[in-house]
């Protein structure tokens, strides 16, 4: 696995900081409960990367709604 890179390393400690998740709204972007915007590449980079897991689902439980931080990255 690659490194993590400063961007994706500060959205993994706020999360880890705040206790939040990462929600996807009805037009794909994504932010956390407090506001704080993530950028889409460095989103899709850390599910690529596994650290992150789904943790919510839309209505249907076909699209995935919410990320939180996988349990393999909590143990690292």
């Amino acid at each position: 696995m690659k490194p993590l890179t400063p961007p994706q390393i500060k959205v993994l400690q706020h999360m880890r900081d705040t206790g939040q998740s990462i929600n996807i709204d009805a037009t794909g972007r994504a932010y956390m409960a407090d506001g704080t915007q993530v950028n889409q590449l460095t989103l899709r980079a850390l599910v690529k990367k596994q650290v992150l897991s789904p943790c919510g689902k839309d209505l249907f439980g076909n699209g995935v709604t919410a990320y939180e931080i996988g349990p393999e990255a909590q143990a690292a």
